[in-house]
């Protein structure tokens, strides 16, 4: 199913692709290709596209929207290569990862290179609000990073799983529409709300990608469920049973984490189905995007807002 976004701003995303193309080209051909390799992998462009449709609601139109969409999704395709060698994934979006095609080294030197691509577009803005907006955004992520790392090994509480996924998830979020709004120059009561909405997104996208990981439907996602597992994460649905648990079963729980054998995935699941996660987990879902939604009435009718909408309405729909 294709969201409305993509043929509400199909002229801009277009020319998003031209420019991301022309930001990651460099003298270096291997740091070119290497970009190239998962920039255009088929991402959906969400981050860059609720930059674009922000801006469009608020009736902006000038030169510097694509240059800060751009910035967005470069800001986001570096993370995701430094995610994939920390986190040791062999795949993203269906492809072999950076690290895994190549080593950590182009991984992490080719994450760098990206990074570097998205700061020289951002200093190239004369609103320095937009600079400092996204610097502050890019430290936090990182600080998220730092965090989720330090408390891998631990029995993670729920607010530590909050906090990591205000910094690393929905982070990029608020800052693809805040710094929309400031280049439109909106007001701080609209700011507010546009950061509102931001964060409930991010926490909620994050919540539905790990309802997915244990719930979800493997010929809709094309994904095989278990990589939080495997990758030993103590996500949401695991947060939520160990509090319901039992001294014995929570110990056993962490024992299948640590080992992260996929063979035993279904002994992890059993658990979750048995303390009824699914239903609890859904819950915080709707509250986040239902908090989405009443935060996007400040912005005017339009059909960028109703693309706004659509993203939100969809979200627990989403396949991948």
């Amino acid at each position: 199913m294709e969201l409305l976004y993509k043929s509400v701003i199909s002229e801009e995303l277009k020319e998003l692709e031209k420019s991301l193309l022309s930001s990651i080209s460099s003298d270096i051909s291997l740091a070119t290709e290497i970009s190239n390799y998962l920039l255009l992998s088929g991402g959906k462009r969400l981050r860059p596209a609720l930059c674009i449709l922000v801006s469009k609601a608020l009736e902006y139109d000038g030169e510097d929207l694509i240059k800060l969409a751009s910035s967005i999704e470069l800001l986001h395709t570096a993370t995701l290569i430094h995610d994939d060698v920390v986190d040791e994934s062999l795949f993203r979006r269906g492809k072999e990862s950076i690290h895994s095609k190549w080593d950590n080294a182009h991984g992490v030197l080719v994450g760098d290179f990206v990074y570097s691509k998205a700061f020289q577009l951002m200093a190239s803005f004369k609103n320095p609000e937009i600079i400092r907006t996204l610097a502050d955004s890019t430290n936090r992520i990182s600080e998220g990073e730092v965090l989720q790392l330090s408390l891998k090994s631990q029995d993670l509480l729920e607010k530590d799983y909050f906090n990591i996924v205000d910094r690393k998830t929905a982070e990029l979020f608020k800052a693809a529409v805040l710094t929309s709004g400031i280049l439109a120059s909106c007001e701080s009561n609209t700011l507010l709300c546009l950061r509102e909405f931001a964060t409930s997104l991010g926490i909620a996208y994050q919540v539905q990608d790990d309802i997915l990981d244990y719930f979800g439907d493997e010929e809709l996602t094309g994904k095989k469920n278990g990589k939080d597992f495997q990758e030993g994460k103590f996500t949401l649905p695991v947060i939520m049973a160990m509090k319901l648990a039992n001294s014995k079963d929570k110990s056993a729980m962490i024992s299948l984490l640590q080992e992260g054998d996929l063979k035993k995935f279904p002994q992890m699941l059993d658990y979750l189905v048995e303390k009824n996660i699914n239903s609890q987990i859904k819950e915080t879902f709707t509250f986040y995007s239902t908090n989405c939604l009443e935060s996007l009435e400040i912005l005017p009718e339009s059909p960028y807002k109703d693309a706004l909408k659509d993203i939100v309405i969809n979200l627990d729909s989403r396949l991948t």
